[in-house]
């Protein structure tokens, strides 16, 4: 043992110079960083350069300060400032604190900051208190002040309840947590309240006003009427629209709706809103389980106001009447409730095929609406078989023309076969007698054509186009306009109020229109097969000389025209297509129409539509040249028309032959008789005029003339020089007089109101005189053949 202390004793003599010697070898500074980086790379050592760059630190140590910093904050520190403190990188220290979280369960990383229970219990310590003295705290306040999530805080906060915080959390609304002693005054408190409330009340005002907790309050109510401490009920749930309604107002108001039933016989789904019944459908259900309600848009309706709609709809049946539902319901029933119940009441009494609604509230019996239309029975006869006669052309369907074929085709020989037999006949004959006839002018004379028994005039005014539409137009027209049904049913239909007509013809409008087109096809398909039909026709020789002398009255029209200048003649051209040449292609056309019986009495009612679908039916090889004729009567040239009308003759199987010397100076004869008799009964001045100037032109001219009023000047200015001067002299002043007159008069119209009214007056009294004073000399210069200077061959 001796030698064994010896031994420690050198060792420690040995040891202490040692420590006591200078170094004969030191490392560098350099040369010790290189090594311990060498180690790091080597993972052999495992460090952390501090930010200063002095020192190396281990995790172990990082992790030891992070716990003795957080403790020293008392248990609250946030990565950040950790970083600043322990001076290394900020990612180390956020490394280190996420380990010590998950390794230990009293630590919570949180928002960058480290939390541990110690401080959670200091905190639910001072929640606490705070919870004490209020009776109430929210976790929003808490969040708001603690500066922690809403989730975190009331998980934490409720693991402590019962412990270190007296008090509960809402079941309702965990954000809120109270003590019992605040429940306790609350339910004390609303207990009063609504034990005071005797009608209706928004549980939402009362929160506003008193400032209860709205969950508490919604538990706490629920509670105490459950439980029979509360005599009421709460309506509308926990929504802003729920409303406390006591048990003395629900049996007012129950003892109301009673008795406003039994009485009226129907509930007004407003009317229980303003009495305080927010949902009146659920109301009525609940209370009236047993009763057999007709629910309605915004009311209700009993079976005693069902049984008398029932009973009001079966007696308008029954009677073949009609019946006004509205007088026997309320007045607050909407136009769609009426209806609703209406259509309740029909399906109820299985009437639904045998009775109609008009205007929404008006019932009315199938029977009823079936004789009122019989009372129009014979009118549509009438009408129809008027129709058929004037105008078939808009009224005639392809069907009807195929079984109208069919008809005749038995009984009926072809109508070819007829007009080829008439133009092989007048070629043997030759020339037969002459007819002529005489044109007119356009506004004020009117063209006649004669016939062997007489002469027919043709009012051949150029406004007669417009009329003609209008009476088109007229043909293809419902039967009767709606207020002609009223005017019927009013004479006709007793008892029955002017609004009740009114609906009644609105609804008899279409089927009296369908009912009328059966009429017409009855008509039409009994006209074919009628044997006066072909009593009624043009015989074939009338007809070519109709068309034969209308021809060369146009040709001779034609050559007076070549008198004027160019743009003269285009007027008078225009004037004689829209006239005389229309009147022989409605002559042609309506001669054709007969075959497809469409034919009217009087082809001068033919208008341009009418023409159209007259030619639109014929067959190729004759529509053709139809359709040309019927172009040239909107174009500028007679010629033209004339060339045309020679090559529709043939195709209609008629000969048309040009006149002689012989019978042009009997057409000249005949035209000038016909102005003659114009100007004696004539006393309009202008017209007078007009027929004047056209006679001393043919008189001079030894060429008939047939030419608009607007002409007259161009026709006076031709006279010059063919005409004694006195009579040009007396015909320039009745012309200058005309026009005098024609300006005053528009002008007067237009200046009634002025002051010179009366001077305006005066002066066309002046131009009257005048004009009453040389018309007899004007008449006289055709009139008196003694003053006559001028005759013809």
């Amino acid at each position: 043992m001796a030698a064994d202390w010896e031994e420690i004793r050198r060792l420690a003599a040995d040891f202490q110079r040692a420590q006591f010697a200078d170094t004969v070898q030191r490392l560098s500074e350099r040369n010790c960083i290189e090594i311990i980086v060498k180690l790091v790379q080597d993972k052999k050592l495992d460090v952390v350069h501090t930010l200063d760059g002095k020192e190396y630190i281990t995790p172990a140590q990082i992790t030891r300060e992070i716990r003795d910093e957080l403790y020293v904050h008392g248990g609250r520190i946030n990565i950040v400032d950790l970083q600043q403190i322990i001076n290394v990188d900020w990612s180390h220290v956020e490394n280190r604190a996420g380990e010590i979280a998950k390794s230990d369960k009293r630590v919570h990383l949180l928002l960058g900051q480290l939390i541990d229970e110690t401080y959670l219990n200091r905190l639910a310590a001072d929640v606490n208190d705070k919870l004490q003295e209020a009776g109430l705290i929210s976790i929003a306040e808490l969040c708001k002040n603690y500066d922690l999530p809403g989730d975190f805080l009331s998980e934490e906060l409720s693991k402590r309840l019962g412990k270190l915080i007296q008090g509960e959390m809402n079941q309702h609304n965990r954000g809120v947590i109270f003590t019992q002693a605040f429940v306790a005054r609350h339910k004390a408190r609303i207990r009063g309240l609504f034990s005071a409330i005797t009608r209706p009340t928004p549980v939402s005002s009362m929160i506003g006003t008193f400032g209860f907790q709205e969950h508490l309050l919604y538990s706490v109510l629920e509670e105490l009427v459950n439980t029979g401490r509360l005599k009421g009920s709460v309506v509308g749930g926990r929504q802003d629209k729920a409303m406390y309604i006591p048990d003395i107002y629900s049996r007012t108001q129950n003892a109301w709706v009673d008795s406003f039933l039994q009485q009226n016989g129907y509930l007004e789904f407003d009317a229980l809103v303003r009495l305080g019944i927010p949902d009146p459908t659920s109301y009525i259900t609940k209370r009236f389980k047993s009763s057999k309600l007709l629910f309605l848009r915004a009311a209700c309706v009993g079976p005693t106001l069902v049984d008398q709609v029932e009973a009001s709809v079966e007696e308008a049946v029954n009677s073949a009447t009609w019946t006004d539902i509205q007088t026997i319901l309320p007045s607050c029933l909407s136009m769609e409730d009426v209806g609703m119940l209406i259509n309740q009441a029909m399906r109820n009494t299985n009437v639904l095929s045998s009775a109609r609604v008009l205007g929404e509230t008006v019932v009315v019996s199938e029977k009823f609406l079936s004789n009122c239309l019989s009372l129009f029975d014979d009118a549509m006869q009438q009408k129809a078989q008027k129709e058929v006669k004037n105008n078939p052309v808009f009224l005639i369907t392809e069907d009807d023309l195929k079984q109208a074929s069919m008809l005749t085709e038995s009984s009926a020989t072809s109508k070819k076969d007829k007009r080829d037999a008439e133009r092989k006949k007048k070629a043997t004959e030759g020339s037969g007698s002459v007819k002529s006839g005489g044109g007119g002018n356009a506004r004020e004379i009117r063209i006649r054509k004669t016939k062997k028994k007489g002469r027919k005039d043709e009012d051949s005014d150029e406004e007669s186009g417009p009329s003609q539409q209008n009476r088109s137009k007229q043909s293809a027209a419902p039967f009767m306009a709606q207020e002609e049904i009223i005017a019927v049913l009013e004479e006709r239909v007793s008892d029955c109020p002017e609004e009740i007509l009114v609906e009644l013809a609105e609804h008899l409008v279409r089927p009296l229109a369908k009912a009328y087109q059966e009429v017409l096809r009855a008509v039409f398909l009994s006209s074919t097969s009628s044997p006066s039909r072909a009593n009624k026709k043009q015989s074939m020789k009338d007809l070519q000389e109709e068309v034969t002398n209308l021809f060369n009255n146009i040709r001779l029209f034609e050559k007076g025209n070549k008198f004027f200048s160019d743009e003269t003649q285009v007027h008078i051209a225009k004037h004689i297509l829209k006239t005389l040449c229309t009147d022989v292609t409605n002559i042609l056309v309506n001669f054709l129409a007969a075959d497809l019986m469409m034919s009217v009495e009087n082809p001068a009612t033919i208008t341009n539509e009418v023409r159209v679908k007259i030619l639109g039916k014929l067959s190729e090889e004759t529509k053709g040249p139809l359709m040309k004729l019927h172009n040239c009567l909107n174009g500028k040239s007679v010629e033209d028309f004339l060339n045309n009308i020679e090559t529709c003759a043939e195709v209609c199987g008629l000969m048309l032959k040009k006149g002689d010397k012989k019978r042009e100076r009997q057409a000249l004869f005949l035209h000038r008789q016909a102005l003659t008799e114009q100007l004696k009964e004539a006393e309009d001045p202008a017209l007078i005029l007009h027929l004047t100037s056209v006679l001393l032109f043919q008189a001079s001219t030894h060429c008939m003339l047939h030419a608009p009023g607007r002409c007259v000047p161009q026709i006076i200015g031709t006279l010059t020089g063919r005409i004694p001067t006195e009579q040009q002299q007396l015909l320039a002043s009745y012309q200058s007089l005309v026009v005098k007159q024609l300006v005053s008069q528009s002008q007067s119209s237009k200046l009634q109101e002025e002051d010179n009214a009366a001077e305006q007056e005066e002066e066309v009294r002046g131009v009257r005189t005048q004009l009453a004073a040389l018309t007899p000399q004007l008449k006289d210069l055709m009139l008196s053949k003694g003053k006559t200077s001028v005759t013809e061959d």
